[in-house]
């Protein structure tokens, strides 16, 4: 029985990230509909906002979906007042604050910043590369048994969503290799995220402590 439980157990690491970075105009529109600025928060005001209306602009109706429902989980774990830094703030506040959301709900994402980019960066090199990327999904299938094998494209439409993530918060700069830099949030979204204990997402954001 706890053999067949292991085998059915959700995955530490998911591949629903690829393809969906940080979004900030996107989640702009889907954290004010979580704050209940469309009305309701309930199924049919979310599908007025998603389909009807398409507020997001993403075309093709099965990538909306996917991108939109994907959106709606990560911003679904924060609180409300990091929600009002995503829809109201500035572009950097929303984007920091969209990096603490997607480590929140990607393991993956967080584990790379935390192990990888924070071994790199402490050892002063400072670069990433693809072998990084596969040095570490190797170790992630030793961590997580129910991982499994991803195909090689996935892993490498994963590891181009990370990689955009991480440029687009200014972690790293463009090139082959990427660049780790020295990160530099937004004050206010560390004030909620230190009033809100999000230690996790703290931990991984600053890697070069």
């Amino acid at each position: 029985m706890a053999a067949e439980l292991r085998q059915h157990a959700s995955p530490m690491y998911k591949a629903d990230l690829a393809g969906v970075a940080l979004k900030p105009q996107e989640s702009r529109v889907i954290a004010a509909w979580l704050l209940g600025r469309h009305g309701a928060v309930d199924e049919e005001s979310w599908l007025r906002l998603i389909y009807a209306e398409n507020a997001i602009q993403v075309r093709g109706r099965s990538t909306l979906r996917r991108q939109a429902n994907l959106l709606k989980a990560r911003l679904g774990l924060v609180s409300p007042s990091l929600l009002a830094i995503i829809a109201d703030g500035t572009y950097r506040e929303t984007v920091h604050a969209c990096l603490a959301a997607a480590i929140k709900h990607s393991r993956l994402l967080g584990d790379f910043l935390d192990i990888v980019v924070r071994r790199e960066f402490k050892q002063g090199g400072r670069e990433l590369d693809q072998y990084h990327w596969r040095i570490f999904l190797d170790e992630c299938r030793l961590r997580d048994s129910n991982m499994g094998e991803w195909a090689p494209s996935s892993a490498l439409r994963i590891r181009t969503t990370v990689m955009g993530i991480l440029h687009e918060a200014g972690i790293v700069e463009r090139g082959k290799p990427a660049i780790i830099k020295a990160p530099s949030y937004e004050d206010r979204v560390v004030r909620v995220l230190e009033q809100d204990q999000e230690s996790w997402c703290l931990q991984c954001m600053r890697y070069h402590q």
